[in-house]
Parts: structure tokens; sequence; C-alpha cells
């Protein structure tokens, strides 16, 4: 047993240790404690300081999904309008194509009375030649009339001698 004894007083031996060796790792200890003390500061600074940039951040994520949610709302609303105006603008067009339609049937429709129109006009211009002869001839109409009028006496005259003849004649055949 006694060398059992020594054994487990070496043992104590060397865990009881010397008292300028325990003050020293006491105040290794000690000096390990206060930096992890001031490391676990710095983490825990550190910790609410990340936790508020966190907050801050989610913060500015609402803020720009609301902006973006109010952009996408911006942009239907613009694409609505621009949708509306394209079919106005269609709508439109087809108001243009009926327009020009229209228009060509109105050219169309002008060439031909042009050509009426120049045809008439040629014939306004015979019928003006034909006017100015006829109104020539009228005036002459007077003169043809005192001519015939003349005519008319001679042959009378004549009528008249000629009646006046046969009667004598018929006469002195009598006489």
């Amino acid at each position: 047993m006694n060398s059992e004894k020594t054994n487990l007083g070496w043992v104590l031996e060397s865990l009881s240790p010397h008292p300028a060796i325990s003050e020293e790792r006491l105040a290794a200890q000690l000096q390990e404690i206060q930096g992890l003390l001031a490391d676990n500061q710095r983490l825990a600074a550190t910790h609410v300081a990340l936790k508020q940039q966190l907050e801050v951040a989610q913060h500015e994520l609402h803020c720009m999904a609301q902006y973006a949610d109010s952009l996408r709302v911006e942009k239907d609303v613009q694409m609505k309008e621009m949708y509306d105006k394209s079919v106005r603008l269609e709508v439109d067009l087809h108001g243009v194509e009926a327009v020009r339609a229209e228009l060509v049937k109105v050219n169309a429709d002008m060439k031909q009375l042009n050509s009426v129109r120049q045809d008439l006009t040629g014939q306004v211009q015979v019928m003006s030649q034909d006017l100015a002869r006829f109104t020539g001839e009228l005036q002459q109409t007077p003169v043809l009339m005192a001519k015939i009028e003349n005519v008319k006496q001679e042959l009378h005259h004549a009528r008249s001698h000629f009646t006046l003849s046969v009667f004598l004649s018929s006469i002195s055949l009598y006489w």
C-alpha cells in the first residue's frame, strides 16, 4: 500500500501546483478571460451593429419592393395607355384608308367630269359659232324679208299683168 500511497502522493503533488505557478496561471487565465470578455463585447457590439444594418437593409428592401411595385403599376398603366393609343391609331388608320379610297373615287369622278366638261366646252364652242352664224343670218332676215316682199309684189304685178294680158287677149279675140 505504501507504493500506492506514493503514487497517489505524486499525483496529488503534481495536481497541486506551486503557488507562484498558480498565480501566474490565474493571471494568465484572468488576462485570457478579459481578452475573451473584450472579444465578446466587440462581438456583441458587432452583432448589434449587424442587426441594425440588417433592419436598415430589410427596410430598404421593403421600400425597394414597394417602389418596384409602383413602377410595375406605372408601367402597366403606360402599357395600357399605349395599347389604347395604338387601337385609336388603328381606327384612325382605317378611317384614313376609307378617306383615301373616297379620294381616289373623287379623283376618278373629277377626271370624268373634266372630260365631260371638255366635251361640253367643245359643244358650246360649236353652238356659239352656230349662234354667231344664225345671228348674222338673222340680221339679214329683214333684208331677205324685204326682198321676198319685193318678189311677192313683182309676182303680184306679174300675175296682174298676165291676168290683164289674158283678159285683154280674150277681149281682143272677141272684138
